[in-house]
């Protein structure tokens, strides 16, 4: 363990959870250990959050960020955030700076509020979009006020460059970067929503008509309706099943090495839940394999799971009578009440969710790149638990961005080099429908070579629950989570 960072932290007793939330949650990422002190340590370097500088403290071994009140008056007022600002090269909501402060050497604005209002998705509980269950790249703060998608990711990535500058000026030891489990430099979390089981021919026959006429009618593109309808005939002359795939995927990342999370749906209330009931013995029957192969089990919340906690907990509990216990989630449709489904999640012991992305946009939707706990303003403290952001799904390539091949490739492609250059982690779904040729032909391959891309650059390929024991064991060393 790398010698820790000690800070000071001068603010109001009330906002001190939140504060050293934020600071564990960002310095966490990046494998730097903290410490909280009154005063300054004896030598090496340290951090100030404060909204002065006391005269007679050591600065020249010191980071300085500055403690600004009003940034954090947010958090009484609920007032819509009208406009951004750019401070020094970054993008920021609040931009009220502290006297005293030199922007060449400290950062004169409040990092901590600014970075908190993001990690908490603040926008979206007390926005004007607050009602709505499924949160949109399209209707975003993001967009709205021309923010990066990865601003937390900067404001983390200021505050080391600002660290390292002042390591070389102390000629003392950089802190070691953070390593994944079996030492990868990124790691990939991988998953598979399980929306649709057919019962037969029946089933097949219907899910691929309505696959043909989605293809020429709402996305007008003959060809990929010609290679969904012959890769239908296909399988239905080998009496092969196209849309289910759970058994083949199993059995070709058994082959390959790696371990997905499978989200299993039990709940029905919405016409956009699943087709299928846990509470038939089939369906039981079929997707046993996820267990007996020793892959990660996961709840798919339905739709309208968290409009009440007692519906989620419940779904839960009937997915463990009947299959097998989950200690992961992700919502159907991505469609939750924040507040309410971390809420269920911890009545329902579930340890680890990949609800957070955007539908219609990869990227992250916190602004941050890396496992956190969501953060319960109620209660003034993190969630027990832990959040593996949603970056690339499916979905969102080919029905959102209307991507195939090569342009859904280079998409992919970039978000993983960030990714490995960031050395952080996250979460993807592919949906075991598009596996079977009949569906969305060519993005079973996609999912193939982002593994083999992931592995061959040093990143780690693997599931929630893999992630889920390593970044707990991680957290135990942060007050705020330990």
């Amino acid at each position: 363990m790398s010698k820790p960072l000690h800070i000071v932290l001068r603010c109001t007793e009330a906002l001190l959870p939140k504060v050293r939330y934020v600071f564990d949650t960002l310095f966490m990422a990046r494998g730097v250990h903290v410490v909280y002190s009154p005063q300054p340590p004896s030598s090496g370097p340290w951090l100030l959050y404060g909204p002065s500088k006391e005269a007679s403290w050591p600065f020249d071994r010191c980071l300085a960020i500055a403690h600004c009140p009003a940034s954090w008056q947010f958090l009484d007022d609920h007032a819509e955030i009208e406009t951004a600002a750019n401070v020094e090269g970054l993008t920021i909501v609040f931009p009220e700076k502290a006297a005293g402060f030199d922007q060449r050497s400290d950062i004169p604005f409040d990092v901590a509020a600014n970075a908190f209002y993001f990690l908490c998705s603040w926008y979206e509980r007390f926005g004007s979009n607050k009602g709505q269950t499924r949160s949109m790249y399209s209707n975003s703060i993001f967009t709205r006020l021309d923010v990066p998608q990865d601003i937390v990711d900067q404001y983390l990535d200021r505050l080391m460059k600002r660290l390292y500058v002042l390591c070389d000026q102390l000629e003392v030891e950089k802190w070691k970067s953070l390593e994944w489990p079996q030492g990868a430099s990124h790691a990939l979390i991988l998953s598979h929503d399980v929306d649709f089981i057919p019962a037969g021919i029946i089933d097949i026959t219907k899910q691929g008509a309505k696959t043909v006429l989605r293809h020429l009618i709402r996305q007008r593109d003959p060809a990929d309706a010609l290679r969904a309808a012959t890769g239908l005939a296909l399988a239905l002359i080998h009496k092969r099943d196209p849309y289910g795939c759970v058994p083949e995927i199993i059995e070709r990342e058994k082959e390959l090495g790696v371990h997905a999370s499978f989200q299993v749906a039990v709940g029905h209330r919405h016409p956009n839940d699943v087709n299928y009931r846990i509470e038939d013995d089939r369906t039981r029957d079929y997707l046993r394999v996820i267990l007996d192969a020793g892959f990660d089990l996961c709840l798919h919340g339905s739709y309208r799971s968290t409009e009440n906690t007692d519906w989620y907990v419940e779904e839960a509990a009937l997915l463990a009578q009947r299959l097998g216990r989950p200690l992961g989630s992700r919502q159907h449709f991505l469609s939750f009440n924040y507040d309410n489904l971390f809420t269920a999640q911890e009545q329902a012991g579930i340890q680890y969710d990949m609800s957070m992305g955007f539908p219609d946009r990869p990227g992250p939707r916190a602004g941050f790149s890396y496992p956190y706990f969501p953060y319960c303003l109620k209660e003034n403290r993190p969630y027990k638990v832990l959040q593996l952001n949603l970056f690339l799904m499916d979905v969102t390539l080919q029905s959102y961005m209307r991507l195939k091949g090569l342009s859904a490739w280079e998409v992919i492609k970039a978000a993983l080099d960030d990714l490995r250059r960031k050395r952080g982690c996250v979460s993807t779904v592919w949906h075991p429908i598009v596996f079977g040729g009949a569906r969305d032909p060519g993005y079973e391959r996609l999912f193939w070579e982002m593994i083999n891309y992931t592995r061959e650059t040093g990143g780690l390929a693997t599931d929630g629950r893999t992630i889920n024991d390593f970044w707990r064991q991680h957290a135990k060393n942060y007050s705020s989570f330990n």
